[in-house]
């Protein structure tokens, strides 16, 4: 078994879960006016939902909650909020997952506070039951272990944040190539990337001053 058990999501996937999401919308007899994308996560979802439902309005806003992959920050909160006046509409928030849950209350919060629809509604791709402290309104899976989704849209940063952990935790190793590296994905993971993945997040590393490249190894900067 993985350190971290991952699921690397595929846009087929994606797909289907919106078109499933949609149906349920549909199936309930309720429809939104406008619906609003928790960001960055909730962008593709809900430009999705929006085309499958017919929804012209879609709007977001920010809520600060994973700091890096797999690793949950201390605090959540809105980072970028949305004010805007939703009087006589019904809201539909989008974001991919609810895991905790968290980002998803003090989405409401914010809008039924600052924006005021008449009725809101929450829908995600998946729902860790669990874990989250929240079930949304809609959802096209019910997931009952925790599992870190590796979406698409995030495949380059989460990457980025994987091996960071990697880096951090296995301190006997100061100096890594991109093959060693790469190969303690599916022990940690159980996934593995295109090497264009491991090559751009490992440039980023050496740009940031996290690495400093040696010819084909890459030190960890000390702190």
């Amino acid at each position: 078994m993985p350190k971290v058990n991952t699921k690397k999501v595929s846009w087929e996937e994606v797909e289907s879960w919106s078109r499933i999401v949609s149906d349920k919308i549909l199936e309930s007899g309720w429809r939104p006016d406008v619906i609003i994308a928790i960001s960055r996560g909730g962008y593709v979802p809900a430009r999705l939902i929006c085309d499958r439902l017919v929804v012209g309005e879609l709007v977001s806003l920010q809520v600060s909650h994973w700091p890096s992959a797999a690793q949950i920050a201390k605090e959540a909160g809105v980072k970028y909020p949305l004010e805007c006046d939703l009087n006589h509409k019904r809201a539909l928030i989008v974001d991919d997952i609810a895991d905790t849950g968290e980002s998803i209350i003090i989405a409401k919060d914010h809008i039924w506070t600052k924006c005021k629809p008449d009725e809101l509604r929450v829908a995600t791709l998946q729902w860790i039951s669990t874990s989250s402290k929240i079930k949304p309104d809609y959802y096209a899976e019910e997931v009952k272990e925790w599992v870190w989704y590796q979406y698409p849209w995030t495949r380059l940063e989460d990457i980025i944040g994987f091996f960071k952990r990697i880096v951090s935790e296995e301190k006997e190793n100061e100096s890594w190539d991109l093959e060693t590296l790469a190969g303690r994905f599916p022990e940690w993971f159980g996934v593995t990337f295109d090497r264009w993945y491991y090559e751009r997040a490992l440039s980023y590393l050496v740009s940031t001053g996290f690495f400093v490249k040696e010819g084909d190894m890459y030190r960890r900067v000390s702190k």
